[in-house]
């Protein structure tokens, strides 16, 4: 699509005109401005494609208002970090942006994606064109797609679909099948219903379709959801489910290379594979050194509690210890403060968890901000909570940390990753060295963690909410535990004059080197905590990011 005209935003930089320039090689027209100058641009002409240049997390309010406009509301979006963030990245895809780049911006990578978005735009406005070119497009499209009216009453199937399902039929001629000869059973009826019934809800639903022979065929289905089409008119997309046969993904290979006649069966042996038969997988989170972790849809659901966490674990080996965290997050559920464990399911012989999927920012991302006092307080008296709770439960969690920590957009604080956690038994300690380096316990680097190692880990926290700065910090590993096992840190007033000296001294006692001069619990921290300061934590104020 030589004749595109993207548009790039952003300050104005070295990478800025980096990509402006790779861009410019296609050639594609390409046009600069800052973000005052937007809107000015938007009217002046309608791009193609936005590319946004921005720090992590700035962006996901303008593309959010940009969706919600009915004059930009279906234009593709691609966003630039200066820095990666997982959080950042899914939130903007979350917002509406189509794709991400990262730095150092790479002319291979940028006109891929590039390329890419544009091509799948192209395809979508296809579709919308006008009304009466619907069925011609619909019938030409190498993708199965089916139509019905909002009743469900007879559904019209394009050749890809007919081809998928043995169904007969010429190819210039939509073939109608009664809907309860489509779905396979009563159970796929009713989902289907309810998908008419709530318009824009038909996005990854699973349903069984009958083939010609009669036996079910497992799809998910997504709503085409297409602007300006009539209300009574429903069109879904069809992807098979299953995982493809060697034999299968050689083919998908063979065939990207043929005619372009020939693409046509490609979507019919392009399959989409379901964790335990039942959960998508949307986006990846991140991974640890045991697994991956993935947002996942339920798509037997409807509504807008559809969304999870699945941790996958690499390999079948590591079932154990992701069977050990299920069985811990069980133990605390519910408190606020933890994430629900869903449901424990096996995929190809490994144990998958499904939980909550949490909403919000991780602290690490919010420290770059001022926080405002009385919401630090807060956090500090929400986390305490969440860890008393568990040592309460007998439970040590053994990596607390910034990156660990979720703040949900009402304010609420979840503590994840029990992953590192440990039952304690009688000896209550842990002869293993498990957790974060800067925020581990002298006890802990030598592999005898036990639970005021979390109490060394809150202190940690406080210190670094109060000053900025960490307690002991080197970027040389080994300076940095003779820092943890040998020195003492700076007195936090030191850092910041404004903190009272009786939090001062709370910090510095989490910060003990000797575990019996620290607070021996959680549950202790917080009555000395809320005995030198009553109303700690209960003053107003609000995080800068919530609206």
């Amino acid at each position: 699509m030589p004749d595109a005209y993207v548009l790039i935003v952003g300050p104005e930089t070295e990478a800025r005109q980096r990509v402006a320039d790779i861009l410019a090689r296609v050639p594609y027209e390409v046009g600069q401005c800052g973000w005052d100058q937007l809107a000015g641009e938007l009217q002046a002409r309608s791009p193609n494609l936005l590319v946004l240049l921005e720090e992590a997390g700035a962006v996901q309010p303008l593309i959010r208002r940009l969706k919600a406009d009915d004059a930009t509301w279906d234009l593709p979006i691609i966003v630039g970090f200066t820095e990666f963030s997982d959080t950042a990245a899914a939130w903007a895809l979350e917002a509406g942006a189509d794709e991400f780049l990262l730095p150092p911006f790479e002319p291979r990578e940028v006109l891929a994606r590039v390329a890419v978005v544009l091509r799948l735009q192209h395809d979508r406005r296809l579709l919308l064109a006008s009304h009466e070119e619907f069925s011609r497009i619909f019938q030409e499209t190498a993708h199965p797609l089916f139509f019905c009216d909002r009743w469900g009453t007879v559904c019209n199937l394009n050749p890809a679909l007919r081809r998928l399902l043995g169904y007969p039929g010429k190819r210039g001629t939509p073939v109608p099948v009664p809907l309860e000869e489509l779905l396979y059973a009563s159970e796929d009826r009713e989902r289907f219903r309810r998908v008419l019934a709530q318009p824009g809800a038909g996005d990854n639903v699973k349903l069984h379709l009958v083939n010609r022979e009669g036996q079910p065929v497992t799809v998910l289905i997504n709503d085409l959801a297409l602007k300006g089409r009539p209300q009574e008119v429903v069109s879904f997309q069809v992807q098979p489910v299953g995982s493809s046969s060697p034999l299968k993904r050689a083919l998908q290979g063979l065939v990207e290379h043929l005619l372009p006649s020939a693409r046509d069966y490609l979507a019919l042996i392009q399959m989409t594979p379901l964790l335990g038969g039942r959960f998508e997988k949307i986006k990846k989170l991140g991974q640890g050194n045991f697994g991956e972790v993935w947002l996942v849809v339920d798509t037997e659901a409807l509504g807008p509690e559809r969304r999870f966490v699945a941790k996958i674990p690499f390999l079948k080996a590591a079932n154990a210890k992701f069977r050990k965290e299920a069985a811990i997050c069980q133990k605390l559920d519910p408190h606020p403060g933890v994430a629900r464990l869903i449901d424990t399911l096996e995929d190809d012989g490994k144990l998958v968890i499904i939980q909550e999927y949490v909403e919000g920012m991780t602290l690490g991302d919010m420290l770059g901000q001022e926080l405002p006092r009385p919401m630090v307080e807060r956090l500090i008296l929400q986390l305490i909570e969440v860890v008393a709770h568990a040592h309460k439960n007998r439970i040590m969690h053994r990596d607390i940390k910034p990156n660990n920590i979720i703040i949900q957009p009402n304010g609420n604080l979840k503590l994840l990753d029990f992953g590192a956690a440990k039952m304690l038994g009688e000896k209550e300690i842990s002869a293993t060295m498990v957790g974060s380096r800067p925020f581990m316990a002298p006890e802990q680097i030598m592999g005898q963690s036990e639970r005021r190692s979390d109490i060394w880990a809150i202190g940690v926290l406080m210190y670094l909410l109060y000053t900025g700065e960490l307690p002991f910090y080197s970027e040389v590993e080994k300076l940095l535990i003779d820092q943890i096992l040998e020195q003492e840190p700076n007195p936090p007033r030191e850092e910041n004059p404004e903190i009272p000296p009786a939090l001062e001294a709370i910090i510095l006692k989490c910060l003990k080197k000797k575990l019996e001069e620290r607070y021996p619990s959680a549950v202790a921290l917080r009555g000395d905590l809320l005995r030198q300061f009553p109303h700690y934590g209960t003053q107003g104020g609000r995080w800068p990011w919530i609206h």
